[in-house]
């Protein structure tokens, strides 16, 4: 069979019969009420933010343990769609990366005095069940609250809505590159250790997908960086989506679960479709602040 036939037909087989069919049908409807959500910004964009950043917290705290009646949840969900809004409210870009953490920081003591007071505490057996939620809750407080708080920043910084969509479609191009070549024509395990599924040729697929887009995205007339600068952002971008992608592999090992919830059909949870963006997001916030304005 000629190698362009084989080409095609596992090209085929992989639409129809795997994840990227449900991930297509998943997104299909979703891409576009994002898009329009940035555009307008603000108190839209914001809830938004603060909407996705609760749920992927409520899953989260499902796959670790902490259960949907535990006032430790309604807290962190708290902080999940507060931080946001503050980041929409607040006119200080610059020092906002430390503000937010701040922030974030802030609800952990509130966290563990609601959990130490409703707790009951008098064993030491019980303090030793309380610590492993306390720490998950401030790994989430700074992993959803923290980083995805800079979705709303990124877009409050000027041409704001034109940088919040190149995050977006480039760590959107890298993922759907890395996962099309690696299915297509991986053969060398990335990190076996952490991700058995990952490969070599994913990851440089991936990588080439999301360079291209930045610098794509880059010819838009509002935008059009020099080229030298952007060069810079197109090699880190898609880097950081991998290591975002491969934080989450990490993390799923550790707890032994294959997705941090189900809602997204192709997907997995929230936090599955989040973990390129809470590191892609704040490298490119980063980027405008220090190399563009």
């Amino acid at each position: 069979m000629p190698v362009a036939s084989q080409i095609w037909n596992r090209g085929r087989r992989l639409f129809v019969s795997s994840p990227l069919f449900l991930r297509v049908v998943t997104a299909a409807p979703t891409v576009p009420i994002v898009v329009v959500a940035i555009l307008e910004g603000g108190g839209l964009w914001a809830a938004i933010v603060a909407l996705t950043l609760v749920v992927a917290m409520i899953e989260f705290g499902a796959a670790v343990g902490i259960s949907r009646r535990d006032p430790l949840l309604a807290i962190l969900a708290a902080a999940a769609a507060a931080i946001p809004a503050v980041a929409l409210l607040s006119d200080i870009p610059r020092t906002w990366p430390l503000t937010a953490a701040l922030l974030a920081l802030a609800a952990f003591p509130i966290a563990a005095g609601t959990g130490l007071r409703l707790g009951g505490l008098i064993e030491p057996t019980d303090i030793r069940a309380l610590a492993p939620r306390l720490a998950y809750a401030v790994f989430a407080l700074i992993y959803f609250a923290w980083l995805g708080s800079f979705l709303v920043a990124l877009r409050e910084l000027p041409q704001g809505e034109e940088w919040t969509l190149l995050a977006l479609f480039a760590v959107m191009a890298a993922d759907t590159g890395a996962f099309v070549v690696g299915k297509l024509g991986g053969r060398r395990l990335l990190v076996p250790q952490l991700s058995p599924n990952k490969t070599v040729e994913g990851a440089l697929g991936g990588f080439a997908a999301g360079f291209a887009t930045v610098l794509l995205i880059n010819l838009l007339p509002d935008l059009n960086v020099p080229l030298e600068k952007m060069v810079i952002l197109a090699f880190v971008l898609p880097l950081m989506a991998g290591i975002g992608d491969l934080a989450e592999s990490t993390l799923k090992r550790s707890l032994n679960v294959k997705d941090l919830g189900g809602m997204l059909p192709g997907h997995g949870g929230v936090p599955d479709r989040l973990d390129s963006l809470l590191f892609g997001v704040p490298t490119v916030y980063f980027f405008v602040l220090w190399a563009v304005i």
